[in-house]
């Protein structure tokens, strides 16, 4: 028995000899340079380009089967038309003479383990490539040099549309082969100075990368994670950019390759300018992802997105044939300095305003539907809470509720000084004013606004219910609490309903409609305002108390047009105002030497009143009053009149009866815009006449006076006036 094991040993041992004696007179006695000529024909006959070696082969074949080889280059088609080689952004020179060449080498080699391929096993000790550079052109026509396809020949499938062709259930797809299939596994790669140029000869479009370094170490199939690193420098022109960009990560794959796990992945990118601006810095994109091909699905791990100003981190699934996500999404940093970074800076009243956010919603996206299911975090020092759901098509489905425990908007408006300041050069030009009876149109018709009718348009393909709730709001600097906004938008049927809110120790309720789905928009206004203290308002908007009172308001109001100009020659309706117990502050309505009067004045600090009322109605544009009445300790009044709003004129007397003194008929009139306020002389000299004899001068030079109380009074109820 030994010694026939003996006889194998040997037997074996000579074979191997022999073997090794036959692959050492290979290797000696040919020289793979002697069919470089052979392999360039086979090239040329086969692509049509010039396949040209500039330096020497060689082989080996145990235990590697290897080639090493020096320079060569590979053409382009023969009547591909020549263009300059390409220069980066940086003003680096691209690679001279490259002009006419696809593919340039400057040497590299391949080993492969030869007794694995038996079993076919395809085990790589050593794939490198030193110095490659690929040049890519789209030429003027539109034609592209990696079109392998030989003049008059069509173009090779792969630059044909790729999508694929689904199998008939009648005849099932077979197997691309039978049998095991070829396990590949790559020991060492290494690409070293590599460079790639593409450049779009119709559009100048050009992209460098340059100083391609790439590594991979310990690949195989079933095998250890493999350590894969890659570092380029990249520029390019439409759009500009500079950049470094790294790459590493650990990965590996299962023996049939239907997972592949890709764990400590980091991706770098060191801006230097154009699109991404060297004041981002450093962007870090890191995480776990694992693939699965069937079924195709990503599942994402620890995945963030990060700048020095933000950071957006992932956690969740992504099935690629469905394009869908679900899983968790998060947004933390400064919006403020990330825009900064950018260039695009923001002005704040605030400058610590958008300095703080820490958000996370709860994601499902499909291209049927994106649903963030919750939404939660903060805003410098605002809590948020809501939900939010879009559906795309014809109509846009929107849903959405937001809450927040209390927001300052003052704070992200921009500051005082940049109001009012003149448009910068190149700013579109301010519209044309209007003229005093409101009209824009040099015929004295109203212009129609520019944009509504896209705007009109939009509405009427959206389908939203978005609710906003916020326990604490300020806004032009008025505190307002518990406010509570839904709008519904059915397709150009805007409503707003409900409109709460506590403001001055009242509340306001509100009910808006804006109905654009006609020519001209459609709206209507109901609002009750309840104990609302106005003095209050005035003191947290201006700084400054012109009226005091407890004030209702209700109005029930409706006009047809796309802007103001338009709605208010429509305008219809009802409206009332009570004020009671209040304070005209900063002049006395009773002047100084009016017999009996004295006595009552309010004091210094203005002129006390029980109440104001009043109501109007209003029908196309003209509104009416007939019942106002002002009553004060010694003081009354009342008034009647009109307000042409399409005619910009007002038309309204009123009485004012001091104690004392005859009563005083005052005019107003003229322009809505500016109305002038005096004493009608006629109706004066009769009440003089009647309640005080023959004195008339002193109660009409008093009279005037008052009149001018009056009149400063009603101007600080007017919105925008000024004592």
């Amino acid at each position: 028995m030994n010694r026939t094991l003996k006889l194998v040993a040997a037997a074996i041992g000579a074979l191997v000899i022999l073997a090794g004696a036959a692959i050492a007179i290979v290797v000696a006695t040919i020289d793979p340079n002697d069919y470089k000529g052979r392999i360039e024909d086979a090239a040329r006959s086969a692509t049509g380009r010039e396949l040209v070696f500039d330096g020497d082969l060689s082989l080996s074949f145990f235990p590697w089967l290897g080639v090493a080889f020096g320079p060569m280059h590979l053409g382009n088609p023969p009547d591909f038309p020549k263009a300059a080689p390409p220069s980066s952004a940086s003003g680096a020179p691209g690679i001279s003479g490259d002009d006419d060449i696809f593919l340039r080498i400057k040497g590299g080699g391949l080993r492969v383990a030869f007794m694995p391929l038996l079993s076919k096993r395809v085990e790589v000790a050593e794939l490198m490539l030193d110095g490659l550079h690929l040049n890519l052109v789209r030429a003027a026509d539109g034609r592209t040099n990696w079109d392998f396809a030989k003049p008059g020949q069509a173009p090779a499938p792969g630059t044909q549309s790729a999508q694929p062709q689904a199998s008939s259930p009648a005849s099932p797809a077979t197997p691309a082969s039978s049998g095991t299939p070829l396990a590949v596994a790559v020991d060492t790669l290494s690409v070293n100075g590599a460079s790639l140029s593409f450049r779009d000869l119709s559009t100048g479009q050009q992209f460098r990368a340059r100083d391609l370094n790439v590594n991979v170490n310990g690949l195989a199939p079933g095998g250890d994670p493999a350590d894969i690193k890659l570092a380029v420098a990249m520029s390019g022109q439409k759009p500009d950019i500079e950049a470094d960009l790294s790459l590493t990560a650990k990965v590996q794959s299962d023996l049939d390759g239907s997972v592949l796990r890709i764990d400590g992945l980091t991706v770098t990118l060191t801006p230097k300018g154009g699109v991404v601006p060297a004041g981002l810095g450093k962007v870090e994109l890191a995480g776990d992802l694992t693939v699965h091909t069937v079924p195709q699905r990503l599942d994402i791990a620890r995945l963030s997105l990060s700048t020095p100003t933000l950071k957006i981190g992932a956690n969740g699934t992504a099935a690629l044939g469905a394009q869908s996500f679900e899983g968790l999404v998060t947004l933390a940093g400064s919006p403020r300095k990330a825009l900064e970074s950018l260039g695009t800076p923001v002005r704040t009243a605030d400058p610590k305003a958008l300095d703080a956010l820490d958000l996370k919603l709860d994601v499902q996206a499909a291209p049927a539907k994106v649903d963030v299911r919750s939404i939660t975090g903060k805003l410098d020092d605002t809590t948020i809470q809501g939900k939010a759901s879009a559906v795309p098509g014809a109509v846009q489905v929107i849903r959405a509720e937001l809450t927040l425990d209390a927001i300052d908007v003052d704070r992200y408006l921009p500051p005082e000084g940049d109001k009012g300041k003149a448009p910068e050069k190149g700013a579109a030009p301010a519209p044309p004013a209007t003229s005093k009876d409101g009209k824009d149109g040099k015929d004295g018709k109203d212009v129609p606004q520019g944009g509504t009718a896209e705007a009109k348009k939009s509405l009427r393909a959206i389908d939203a219910d978005v609710t906003f709730k916020a326990g604490r709001l300020v806004a032009a600097k008025v505190p307002m609490t518990n406010v509570l906004v839904r709008l519904v938008a059915d397709k150009g049927l805007v409503r707003i309903n409900p409109l709460q809110l506590n403001l001055g120790g009242g509340a306001v309720d509100g009910d808006i409609t804006a109905d654009t789905r006609a020519e001209a928009t459609r709206s209507r206004i109901v609002t009750t305002v309840k104990g609302v203290e106005v003095g209050e308002l005035q003191q947290a908007a201006l700084g400054k108390r012109h009226v005091s009172a407890r004030t209702d308001v209700k109005t029930d109001l409706t006009a047809t047009g796309d802007d103001w100009n338009a709605a208010k020659h429509t305008l219809a309706g009802t409206a009332s105002l009570a004020m009671t117990q209040g304070t005209i502050h900063g002049f006395q309505i009773i002047p100084e030497g009016i017999k009996g009067a004295e006595s009552r004045r309010a004091g210094a600090s203005g002129q006390k009143f029980d109440s104001l009322t009043a109501s109007v109605r209003a029908d196309k544009g003209v509104v009416g009053n007939r019942d106002l009445k002002f009553v004060s300790p010694g003081i009354g009044a009342t008034g009647a009149g009109t307000a042409d709003l399409g005619r910009n004129v007002v038309d309204y007397a009123a009485t004012l009866d001091v104690t004392g003194l005859p009563k005083i008929p005052i005019k107003i009139s003229g322009s809505l815009d500016s109305p002038n306020y005096g004493v009608d002389p006629a109706k004066m000299l009769m009440n003089t006449l009647e309640g005080a004899g023959g004195v008339i001068q002193a109660p009409v030079e008093k009279g005037g006076e008052a009149v001018k109380g009056i009149g400063g009074a009603i101007k600080g109820l007017l919105p925008g006036q000024k004592q």
